[in-house]
């Protein structure tokens, strides 16, 4: 992928531009020829920039010779063109495109047909890719459920609770999961690495390498740290529940307005708020990688760190927020938000404690940490920047 290094170097100022421009934009409205009355107005004429979209339901119809970015709800493509493609989004489809890399993320994810010169990398919950799916490089997919039935270029990696195989792989096909299917139709040309609790191969199936069971990675044991660890910890974690909840105490007061709105975005609008803290996530260490390279560019490199360091603790006082006043409204069947000073601290409170209480469970916990962020992320920086662009305008 060395070519996505080049391409964004190129274009730098814009692409950052044309990010915060994304996130600060509202959905797209409907088009006049769709007949769905939610359905993005959709572009097709050629550009040779960066094109970054975001909305409720995106449909991808653009073609650039450079790098394509978009995140929604709903993301759809119908005859994009790129250099590089990345979304993030709730329902991902890929009907048509023809590209040289494809980066996703979502819950969903149907790959139907497209034509991609290199590689895939893709992570999500159910992710399903189609024989039409033509994958010039390596495929690398990270899922709940995966079913793989596309032709691969090179080599094959797949990481699922339950993965499906029935395809074509020239190179090795690393495969991790609880169960491992081959189906009749697969064929690998090289070795058979896997890890699992069972492997079911068909009859039909070819693998013409070695097949090898990969070792159970060693667990990690808390005891092994011992009482004095334990106490760390445990000093540590306060200090970090008392620092959220300073800081979401700070938000309520100074910026209630700020607060209610990201609260709301989350509750009405959640893949939004998710795809949004995503496509962030995605974007900016790639950005920050490249600004780094860039002797020039090394201090707005700095900058974005620290600008994304400072943005981490806002992000998750948000989704406690949002926890808090979700518990106030269940328990009291209020949705105003409270007036009084009392129950403009108790509740961002409970929400902070429920939050970090469950970032406390084991493996669970890191998922639970990861989602907070991204929600609290997206929403906070779509109505920071919907706030700033009003003040401008006004």
């Amino acid at each position: 992928m060395s070519s996505i290094t080049s391409a964004m170097c190129n274009h730098l100022p814009a692409a950052m531009i044309l990010l915060i421009g994304a996130i600060a934009l509202p959905s797209a409205p409907a088009s006049q020829e769709d007949p769905e009355a939610r359905a993005p107005a959709t572009q097709e004429a050629m550009e040779t920039d960066m094109i970054f979209t975001a909305g409720e339901r995106v449909i991808l119809t653009e073609a650039t010779t450079d790098d394509l970015f978009a995140a929604g709800s709903m993301v759809e493509t119908r005859g994009a063109r790129a250099d590089h493609l990345f979304i993030a989004g709730g329902d991902i489809t890929v009907s048509d495109a023809d590209v040289n890399d494809v980066i996703a993320a979502g819950g969903e994810i149907r790959l139907n047909a497209a034509r991609v010169a290199d590689d895939i990398i893709v992570a999500g919950g159910d992710i399903v890719v189609g024989e039409r799916f033509e994958i010039g490089g390596t495929a690398v997919i990270a899922g709940g459920h995966v079913r793989f039935e596309a032709p691969v270029g090179q080599d094959l990696r797949i990481g699922a609770s339950e993965i499906f195989v029935d395809s074509t792989v020239p190179g090795t096909a690393r495969l991790s999961g609880e169960q491992i299917v081959l189906g009749p139709n697969a064929r690998i040309g090289g070795d058979l690495l896997y890890r699992g609790d069972s492997l079911t191969v068909d009859p039909a199936a070819v693998i013409e390498g070695k097949r090898t069971e990969l070792p159970m990675s060693d667990r990690y044991v808390a005891e092994d740290f011992g009482k004095g660890a334990a106490q760390l910890f445990m000093y540590f974690s306060l200090s970090i529940l008392v620092s959220y909840f300073v800081i979401v105490l700070l938000l309520v007061f100074l910026a209630p307005g700020l607060m209610r709105s990201a609260s709301e975005m989350i509750r009405g609008k959640p893949l939004q708020s998710l795809g949004i803290g995503v496509l962030y996530a995605l974007i900016v260490p790639l950005l920050v990688f490249l600004l780094i390279s860039t002797a020039l560019a090394a201090p707005l490199a700095l900058l974005l760190i620290a600008i994304s360091v400072a943005l981490t603790p806002l992000a998750l006082a948000v989704t406690a927020y949002f926890v808090g006043m979700s518990a106030r409204r269940l328990a009291t069947k209020d949705s105003d938000p409270p007036k009084a000073i009392p129950g403009r601290i108790l509740w961002p409170a409970l929400g902070t404690v429920i939050v970090f209480g469950l970032t406390l469970i084991p493996v669970v916990g890191l998922l639970v940490w990861l989602l907070a962020m991204l929600f609290g992320l997206g929403a906070f920086a779509r109505q920071a920047s919907g706030a700033l662009t009003a003040r401008a305008s006004g």
